[in-house]
């Protein structure tokens, strides 16, 4: 079997060479029955398309998808690279039910009905893959998350998430979306930046225009961005970061793909000494970013190179020399007079068996080669990521994965040059000076219902991205030397322990459950100080959309 790509369309060619997947049914004849009963499903649904809808993090096929990956499916997706597009997941489930209708692969019973689950979910955009349905549409839509949730010895409370969406596909190539969330879990936040009133938060989540021409995509809005691996956090993008107003546009060429990002992050606010100081209260802020991925071997070898820049100041433009997409970042500021953060990141995924999947990342924001002088003293500045994810059966799922981000990584002297967004990090979402392991172990019953089991570790020192950048470094010569314990301070340490079940009964309602129990050394970094807290959750979700035909 030989698979083209081109044009995010893919072809299957016949040859010697049969895929097969470890997890076989026996019964090949009900399997070729249920594929063509859900074909003839799909040719005969009359719905709306949208292929350049992005997929959110929240949404129920996430997991669902993440999970199959692991088994060996589902690899035509890019999974360093994200959100996909529902038009991706479309292309990816015809390519595997090709593949299932001529024997190339076979499947579990459990993984045939959580194959079928999602054809269903993103039929109507096979349909208009097939048919090449062009009608314009008006989508309204609005999703439901409501919790009864409780914390240690506070009083059981109602919290609910509700969201509204506006998508308009305009013709086959170009999507605009708008989504809105209003959340009652930031009420009480603190770090929130915007306004609340009367229990109860409001923001635009995503408001975007997508096109994708053959080979070209862009985006322009509000969107999700994740780029890197890892299942607590991505190390420059993270999709658990508020989503940010930004340019992305991709070619893509074979196996390759380059990426290309600018956006205008939040102003940050300036203490009177630098405003004084500086001419200004508000300091604007800049980030460009640009991306090379590559997929080998049917998908099965994922990896990517990343660069980026934060920059800005009071009054400060963005900078054409950050504007240029193929321009070194790092070379340019190390050039120019004006001050920026840059970043660079390797992301690698592969696959070695059809059940096992391994993946690191790598991120550098600033380490020393010289030992000229003092400042050259500095501890490096990196983060990094390993993981692994394993399946026996293709419903049994156990990964563990360990985390690591030294002290003053995302940071520089000049505040504004934090790698933040709204008060939260953009990267890795526990900021900076920790370490994290954690192990989980999930089981499918049936196409609906998931459980999990998780313990995780943190040790998270006295470091984080509001603290201002210190450098006692400059008091030591290099003779001396300098070095200084990670995590940094009086470490408080947390051991959870999680037990999380969903059951997603359809495209449109389900029940999800959670349980922790986190056991706290050092609380808030103060000493011989240890708590125990629990926390629990049970909740509905309710999803629906209403289509207008528009000719």
């Amino acid at each position: 079997m030989k698979k083209k790509q081109g044009s995010g369309r893919f072809e299957i060619h016949e040859g010697p060479v049969v895929k097969r997947f470890p997890f076989v049914h026996s019964n090949t004849g009900n399997i070729m029955k249920k594929i063509a009963v859900l074909l003839l499903l799909i040719c005969s649904l009359r719905a709306s398309a949208s292929l350049n809808e992005t997929l959110p993090p929240w949404h129920w096929a996430c997991p669902l998808i993440a999970d199959m990956q692991t088994a060996g499916l589902l690899q035509d997706l890019n999974q360093l690279n994200q959100p996909y597009t529902r038009g991706d997941v479309a292309v990816a489930l015809i390519d595997i039910g090709s593949l299932i209708k001529n024997s190339k692969v076979l499947l579990s019973k459990g993984q045939l009905e959580r194959y079928a689950k999602l054809v269903r979910e993103f039929a109507p955009e096979i349909q208009a893959l097939k048919t090449e349905d062009d009608a314009e549409r008006l989508e309204l839509g609005g999703h439901l998350i409501g919790d009864m949730q409780k914390d240690s010895d506070k009083d059981m409370k109602f919290r609910g998430i509700y969201r509204t969406r506006i998508h308009v596909p305009a013709g086959r190539s170009v999507t605009m979306f708008n989504a809105m969330n209003f959340d009652q879990n930031l009420v009480h936040d603190d770090l929130y930046m915007g306004k609340k009133w009367r229990g109860i938060v409001g923001y635009t989540e995503q408001a975007y225009v997508s096109a994708r021409f053959g080979r070209f995509g862009m985006k322009f809005g509000r969107d999700f961005l994740k780029w890197g691996a890892g299942r607590s956090g991505t190390l420059i993008f993270s999709d658990a970061a508020r989503p940010m107003d930004h340019f992305l546009g991709s070619v893509t060429a074979g196996p390759f793909t380059f990426s290309y990002l600018l956006s205008r992050l939040d102003d940050w606010p300036l203490t009177p000494r630098l405003a004084d100081s500086l001419g200004g209260t508000r300091a604007r802020r800049y980030v460009s970013a640009h991306r090379l991925d590559a997929r080998f071997f049917d998908g099965r070898l994922q990896c990517a190179v990343t660069e980026a820049v934060i920059y800005g100041g009071v009054n400060r433009s963005p900078e054409f020399s950050y504007l240029n997409p193929f321009i070194f970042y790092h070379g340019s500021q190390m050039n120019e007079a004006n001050t920026a953060n840059t970043f660079g990141s390797i992301d690698v995924l592969w696959a070695p068996a059809n059940r096992v999947q391994l993946y690191a990342s790598l991120m550098i924001d600033d380490i020393q080669i010289e030992e000229t002088g003092p400042g050259d003293l500095e501890p490096d500045e990196i983060g990094y990521i390993i993981g692994g994810r394993w399946t026996p059966n293709g419903s049994t799922l156990i990964s563990a994965e360990y985390a690591r981000v030294t002290n003053r990584t995302y940071k520089t002297i000049n505040p504004w040059e934090t790698f933040m967004h709204r008060n939260g990090p953009l990267g890795h979402p526990l900021g900076n000076d920790f370490d994290l392991w954690q192990v989980e172990a999930g089981q499918w019953f049936g196409p609906s219902v998931r459980a999990s089991l998780s313990f995780t570790q943190i040790r998270k020192g006295e470091g984080d991205l509001f603290s201002p950048f210190d450098m006692p470094w400059m008091d030591y010569t290099v003779e001396e030397g300098y070095s200084e314990p990670f995590p940094t301070g009086i470490v408080e340490k947390r051991q959870i322990i999680g037990l999380q079940l969903r059951y997603d009964a359809s495209a449109h309602w389900g029940l999800h459950g959670l349980f922790q129990s986190t056991v706290f050394d050092q609380y808030q970094h103060v000493e011989n100080r240890d708590e125990t807290q629990t926390f629990w959750k049970l909740g509905l979700w309710l999803d629906g959309d209403v289509i207008f035909r528009l000719q």
